[in-house]
């Protein structure tokens, strides 16, 4: 009886190391995770954003007003994304965009872009709701950002990229006359991949997600813009014409009307 029972226990030690020993195997022979795969529906026509040609650069900002703008900042940004409008085509076969939603992850990004920037007021991010129609016309979108308070709206969107890059880019708006006043756009591929963070997730594979970097690359050349735009902003007048003298520099009369006193019990 001692002796079977002997045997178990020293079966159930092999079976249990060979156990062990085939999960240490495993793990050593697993190979990682693939990146994620680079965005690849459908993407922003440059006269969708009124270019008349895309740019050469993949990456990088440009200023289309040559001259400096007068009293601009501080003031606060509107951020639009435009997206395919699902199951709806336009003129021959091509997609209309729309206004559409923004992940929580790249909306509160977008939220924290100027926080450092004092001539910043604030980063607004809008939505299908919080446009007076989810339209992808540019003056439109322009004129929903004014009536927020905010002077300028970046509208963008997915821009034509190769096989295994994704990249963005979109235009700044003044939204008091709906001018085009800056392009910006990014791009990101397999060169660009990161070491991963030692307190990530193992789950958590952005550091090689070309649509991540992407975003991010892009967020950091629209903060460049706007840095830019600000340097290149003149303060408005602080002094105002005087209102009582006429164009042909003559003084005017002034009557000085005493009001009538009120009536006791008023």
């Amino acid at each position: 009886m001692r002796t079977r029972m002997s045997d178990n226990r020293a079966w159930a030690v092999v079976v249990g190391l060979s156990v062990v020993a085939g999960l240490f195997a495993a793990s050593c022979g697993k190979k990682p995770e693939p990146p994620p795969v680079a965005y690849m529906g459908p993407t922003l026509a440059a006269d969708s954003l009124g270019l008349d040609r895309a740019p050469e650069d993949k990456t990088g900002y440009e200023l289309l007003k040559q001259e400096p703008s007068t009293g601009l900042f501080p003031t606060a940004v509107g951020i639009a994304r435009l997206t395919v409008s699902e199951g709806v085509a336009g003129a021959a076969g091509r997609k209309d965009w729309l206004v559409g939603e923004i992940g929580f992850e790249e909306a509160v990004s977008w939220n924290s872009l100027g926080n450092t920037i004092p001539a910043i007021r604030e980063m607004i991010v809008l939505d299908r709701y919080s446009t007076a129609s989810p339209t992808s016309d540019l003056s439109r979108i322009a004129g929903s950002a004014w009536r927020l308070e905010a002077g300028l709206c970046l509208v963008y969107g997915p821009s034509p990229a190769e096989d295994e890059y994704a990249g963005l880019w979109g235009v700044i708006l003044d939204t008091a006359s709906g001018e085009r006043v800056a392009l910006v756009r990014a791009q990101a591929g397999p060169e660009d991949f990161e070491a991963p963070s030692p307190t990530r997730l193992e789950t958590d594979l952005r550091h090689r997600d070309v649509n991540y970097l992407a975003m991010r690359r892009f967020q950091s050349q629209v903060r460049q813009c706007l840095l830019a735009m600000i340097r290149r902003d003149q303060p408005a007048a602080t002094t105002q014409p005087n209102p009582w003298q006429s164009k042909g520099n003559r003084q005017e009369n002034i009557y000085l009307v005493p009001s009538p006193r009120p009536t006791p019990g008023w």
